[in-house]
């Protein structure tokens, strides 16, 4: 049984898409997708890692 990781790194993340470590960390800060921020870690959720695979545009959501 493998287990999945929930979260990766920007440099793992950068390896997993074919995009350089700075385009990850540029589209991190312009909210093109979703980082979290522990302390002064960045975690990139497995979900945007696979959306940034496909290469999709992620979802628009409504202004509340």
């Amino acid at each position: 049984m493998e287990l999945a990781k929930l979260n990766y790194s920007k440099q793992e993340a950068a390896f997993l898409t074919g995009l350089s470590v700075h385009t990850i960390s540029r589209d991190c800060r312009l909210k093109k997708i979703q980082c979290n921020h522990y302390g002064r870690r960045v975690l990139i959720p497995r979900e945007e890692v696979l959306r940034i695979a496909k290469g999709t545009e992620p979802e628009v959501r409504p202004a509340a």
